[in-house]
């Protein structure tokens, strides 16, 4: 699970240099990053966007947590750091 955890944190890299990303972390196969809005409907906003993507994730709050399954694929992998990315997006826009 190391390589697959090292494969994750890859996949989200580019999210530490978002301007309203705050905190990105991760301890093995758990993320975690916090998005400064003041927006009440963004964990509902980010929620929605990234379902239509395909990936199911529910932020609590301001706070995104991911923490797929160890038997998650390589191409699962990057599939989520780009729905979590156009999720991000999409939620601060509208």
């Amino acid at each position: 699970n190391l390589e697959k955890a090292r494969k994750l944190g890859v996949s989200l890299a580019s999210l530490a240099g978002h301007p309203q990303v705050r905190h990105l972390r991760q301890r093995g196969m758990i993320a975690a990053f916090d998005v400064a809005t003041d927006d009440p409907w963004f964990s509902r906003k980010f929620y929605r966007a990234a379902l239509d993507a395909g990936a199911l994730i529910r932020p609590i709050g301001n706070t995104v947590y991911l923490m797929p399954p160890y038997i998650v694929s390589d191409e699962e992998i990057a599939h989520l750091g780009r729905a979590v990315a156009g999720a991000l997006e999409a939620s601060l826009r509208s």
